[in-house]
């Protein structure tokens, strides 16, 4: 077999070294699953596993849900617990940091391109106490996170709903909704946008233009093979047959599955983020079926 295709071949592969016991079952290419890995049910087999191009879960992390959904280039790092009893979608280009919590007992719905640092958990529920002796902490509530969203690390975060862009700095504790782009910090979590400012600014098409194609040509530069496969274009007039384009006005591309286009996502994602062009959107938001328990025992988060 000649080189190239070799590579291509290793390149598309799913790579399944850990154990997914699911009813309906979807792979991507390019999946990856470490050793120790286990994917299924709360109670026996999952309904739904979908797991998106080029995804990828660390070792021994530990996924327990109905339904499990991971997008294109997300990654989940090793020794993370993603459990709940009802589903969990994850998007595309997230990042899970390793040893992480994920509780979706009420549902829990994170949208594209969410950064989740080492050590942090997302919580849907809250239970323990014996509730017939009247603890007035039980509750259970539904979470969506959504998209460019930037958990730093080390944070905890209640049932809330978080903003587009909205970010949380290292160790904080979330207990209130976040609003969109705006920054949070502390125990709880206060917004601290006067002081920091936004996490982002708002460059202009052009500025994006250039800016990425900076990041192509030191792309080519050390791969001059794929020199002339990759293009930018600031709008959809732009587009083009037999290469791949990145459009920095709609912030989407056309998947080819070139491996110019393969090699330069998995080098430059997540400090650049771009969604296949023409495609639905990969997190559909579950409905809120269930409101929180406080109602049906007194209890609140």
């Amino acid at each position: 077999m000649p080189r190239r295709s070799r590579e291509l071949k290793m390149i598309f592969e799913p790579k399944i070294e850990g154990e997914i016991d699911a009813k309906e079952l979807f792979l991507g290419k390019g999946v990856v699953v470490e050793k120790g890995v286990l994917i299924t049910g709360k109670i026996g087999a999952a309904n739904k596993v979908v797991l998106g191009d080029f995804s990828f879960i660390g070792q021994q992390t530990r996924i327990m849900v109905p339904e499990f959904r991971l997008g294109d280039y997300s990654k989940v790092h090793c020794f993370s617990f993603l459990h709940g009893e009802k589903a969990l979608q994850i998007g595309r280009n997230c990042w899970i940091g390793e040893n992480t919590i994920l509780d979706s007992m009420e549902g829990l719905d994170i949208d594209d391109n969410v950064g989740i640092g080492a050590h942090s958990q997302f919580w849907t529920h809250i239970q323990f106490g014996d509730i017939l002796e009247g603890c007035r902490f039980f509750s259970r509530k539904y979470m969506y996170v959504g998209k460019d969203a930037w958990f730093v690390g080390h944070c905890i975060v209640s049932p809330i709903h978080v903003g587009e862009r909205s970010m949380a700095l290292a160790g904080s504790v979330v207990t209130r909704d976040m609003i969109p782009n705006h920054i949070y910090s502390g125990v709880p979590a206060r917004d601290v946008t006067d002081k920091l400012g936004f996490q982002f600014k708002s460059p202009s098409v052009e500025q994006k233009a250039s800016k990425l194609q900076e990041i192509i040509d030191a792309f080519v530069e050390k791969h001059p093979e794929h020199n002339g496969q990759l293009i930018v274009i600031s709008s959809p007039n732009g587009r083009k047959e037999g290469v791949c384009w990145f459009d920095v006005s709609e912030r989407t591309y056309n998947k080819t599955y070139s491996q110019a286009e393969v090699f330069f996502l998995k080098e430059n994602i997540p400090l650049i983020k771009f969604v296949p062009f023409n495609e639905p959107p990969f997190v559909k938001r579950q409905q809120e079926t269930t409101t929180s328990r406080k109602n049906l025992h007194g209890g609140i988060w």
